[in-house]
């Protein structure tokens, strides 16, 4: 079996190009097709700024982007040492607002939810704070591919 494709950066919003660049390298290997890679691209670019903006908030800090494929999905494991959130508590978009009433901001949890199929966080194994965020695409089976678990 292959080993996860995997790149650390430090929390820095000047890094988002090559997270975006990563995932849409390593995607295609993995079974994703354009439309697939493109919601993916979105998703991780999404959650990263997340992280940095209101996880870190300036500070420094590791951001690990791990993509690896199980039988049926695409699997963007992405995991930090900021302070815990879990994204499952964050407000419902109200998408109902009118655009004006609508606050600023505020979507990127509601739109990670819509470009994937499943959407979970977790507590680092044996980490005293931080988070592992999973973002999976549901994807059919490719016979060629070895990695990932199955």
């Amino acid at each position: 079996m292959a080993e996860p494709a995997r790149r650390t950066i430090d929390a820095d919003l000047a890094r988002l190009a090559e997270v975006r660049q990563f995932v849409r390298d390593t995607a295609p290997g993995l079974g994703a097709d354009e439309a697939m890679v493109r919601d993916l691209v979105q998703a991780v670019d999404e959650w990263v700024t997340n992280v940095i903006v209101h996880g870190y908030r300036g500070a420094r800090g590791p951001i690990e982007i791990e993509l690896d494929r199980s039988r049926f999905e695409i699997e963007v494991r992405i995991r930090d040492a900021a302070p815990a959130f879990d994204p499952g508590g964050a407000p419902a978009f109200d998408k109902s607002l009118p655009l004006e009433r609508r606050p600023a901001g505020k979507m990127g949890i509601h739109l990670i939810r819509e470009l994937s199929d499943r959407f979970e966080r977790r507590a680092p194994e044996g980490a005293e704070g931080g988070n592992e965020v999973t973002i999976c695409m549901d994807c059919p089976p490719v016979a060629s591919h070895t990695g990932g678990t199955p």
